[in-house]
C-alpha cells in the first residue's frame, strides 16, 4: 500500500509538472530579448520608435508620421506554442492619453503579407490592466486566416496611422 501511494503521489507531481510546463511554454515573454521594433521605415516611412526594458516595463517612444505614406511602429514578439484554449491577451498599460492597438499577425497565406487582426485600447498617466479578447480583434488589410490561437505567428503593441507622439509603457503581458 506504501508503495501505491508513493507510486500514485509520483504520478501527481509528474501531471502537476507538465500542466505548469506547458502553461509556461504557452505564454507570452516578458523577456525583453524576445522582443523586436518595427517601424513604417522596411517600406519607405519614416516613424521612429525606441523601446527599452527596465523593472519589467516596456517603454516605448517615438513617433508616427503618416509623411511618405507611412504610420506606424510596433513592438512585436512570435509567442510559442500558443495553447489553443488561450482566449486573449492580458497586460498593464499607462502612458500619453493616446490610442494603441494590439495586432495579431498569423501563420499562413495572408494577401497581403502585411494582414493582420487588430484591437484598440487607450491609455492615460495611471496603470490599468486591459484583458482583450480575441473575439474583440478585426481583420485588417485584406485576407488573414481566422484568429485561432495555434495560428498566432506574431503580437504587438503599435501605434498606428495618423501622427502623433508615442509613449507607452507596458508589463504583465501574458495570455489568458
Amino acid at each position: 500500500d506504501t508503495l501505491r501511494l508513493i507510486m500514485h503521489i509520483k504520478s501527481n507531481i509528474v501531471f502537476l509538472f507538465l500542466i505548469l510546463s506547458f502553461n509556461v511554454m504557452s505564454d507570452i515573454s516578458n523577456n525583453p530579448s524576445n522582443w523586436y521594433v518595427v517601424t513604417d521605415q522596411v517600406m519607405g516611412g519614416k516613424s521612429e520608435l525606441e523601446a527599452d526594458y527596465s523593472d519589467g516595463v516596456f517603454s516605448l517612444s517615438g513617433f508616427v508620421t503618416t509623411e511618405n505614406n507611412g504610420g506606424f511602429v510596433r513592438l512585436a514578439h512570435m509567442p510559442k506554442n500558443v495553447d489553443k484554449e488561450v482566449k486573449g491577451i492580458r497586460f498593464m498599460a499607462k502612458g500619453n492619453n493616446e490610442s494603441y492597438e494590439v495586432h495579431v499577425t498569423m501563420q499562413g497565406i495572408r494577401m497581403p503579407p502585411w494582414a493582420y487582426h487588430s484591437s484598440k485600447f487607450n491609455v492615460n498617466k495611471e496603470w490599468q490592466m486591459f484583458e482583450i479578447s480575441f473575439s474583440e480583434f478585426e481583420k485588417k488589410s485584406g485576407m488573414s486566416p481566422k484568429l485561432l490561437p495555434k495560428n498566432i505567428r506574431d503580437i504587438s503593441f503599435a501605434g498606428y496611422g495618423r501622427d502623433f507622439n508615442v509613449d507607452l509603457h507596458v508589463k504583465e503581458i501574458s495570455f489568458y
